[in-house]
C-alpha cells in the first residue's frame, strides 16, 4: 500500500486518508474481519489519525461486526488535532532538511541518509536513502479533519514511542505533538534516529509485541 502524496504533486492529506482506507484498513478489517494494531510512523500519523474513524474494535463489536483496531502505536509520529497542517505542527516553516520545489510541486529531502537513517548500518542506509522520494507540497498545507486517536475506545490502548536521537522530528517536536494532542498516552522512549525498524528491528519488534499483548489483555 502506498500513500498517494509520495512523488506525486497535487495530492493532499485527505487523499492519503482515502489511500489508507482502501489499501489497508478496509481490506483487513471490513472485508476480512481482522483485529489489527495500527503502527503509525512519522507522517503516517497525520492521515492515520483520521482514517481510523469508526474502526475501533469496540465500535465495530457494538454493531455486531468482526474485527477492528485494537490499539494504536505512534512512533515519532504526527498526532494532529482538527485544523492542523504539517507546516503548522513543525513551527510554520519547512524544516532545514526540506527543500520545496514549486516547479515540480514536491518537497524534497536534502540528505535522506542523515535525516532518516543516521544510525542505520551500511549498505542498508544507502539503499534505504535511494528509496526516499519527494512529497507533494499540498500535503504540507492541507488541514486535518476530525481525528480519532483520543476517543475513549483507545483508553489504555494508545502508545507513543519517542525516538530520542531523531534527526527529522527532534524530541522537542515529538514532545509537543503529544502535549498538544489532548490525549493520554503510554509514553516510551527508544534511543534511535528516525527509523528504528531498520536500525534496531529486534528491539522495536519486542516493544510492539509487548504492546499488542497488553492491548489484547484489555478485551478479556
Amino acid at each position: 500500500m502506498g500513500l498517494v502524496t509520495v512523488n506525486q504533486p497535487g495530492f493532499t492529506v485527505q487523499d492519503d486518508v482515502q489511500a489508507l482506507l482502501t489499501g489497508l484498513l478496509h481490506p483487513l478489517i471490513v472485508k476480512e474481519g481482522k483485529d489489527i494494531v495500527l503502527y503509525l510512523h512519522s507522517y503516517a500519523g497525520f492521515p492515520g489519525s483520521a482514517a481510523i474513524a469508526g474502526l475501533s474494535k469496540q465500535e465495530r463489536s457494538a454493531k455486531g461486526e468482526r474485527g477492528g483496531v485494537v490499539g494504536l502505536i505512534y512512533q515519532s509520529a504526527f498526532c494532529p488535532t482538527r485544523g492542523d497542517t504539517l507546516l503548522k505542527m513543525i513551527g510554520g516553516n519547512y524544516a532545514p532538511w526540506q527543500a520545496p520545489d514549486p516547479a515540480t510541486g514536491l518537497v524534497n529531502v536534502i540528505d535522506p541518509k542523515q535525516t532518516f537513517y543516521a544510525d542505520v548500518k551500511e549498505p542498508l542506509a544507502t539503499q534505504a536513502a535511494k528509496q526516499v522520494y519527494g512529497q507533494s507540497i499540498e500535503s504540507m498545507n492541507s488541514e486535518s479533519g476530525p481525528v480519532y486517536y483520543g476517543i475513549n475506545e483507545y483508553k489504555d490502548r494508545r502508545v507513543y514511542i519517542h525516538n530520542t536521537d531523531d534527526q527529522a522530528l527532534p524530541p522537542v517536536l515529538q514532545e509537543a505533538f503529544v502535549a498538544n494532542s489532548g490525549a493520554e498516552w503510554d509514553v516510551r522512549r527508544i534511543g534511535t534516529s528516525h527509523s528504528p525498524f531498520l536500525s534496531q528491528p529486534t528491539q522495536l519488534a519486542e516493544l510492539v509485541l509487548g504492546f499488542t499483548r497488553a492491548f489484547m489483555a484489555t478485551y478479556k
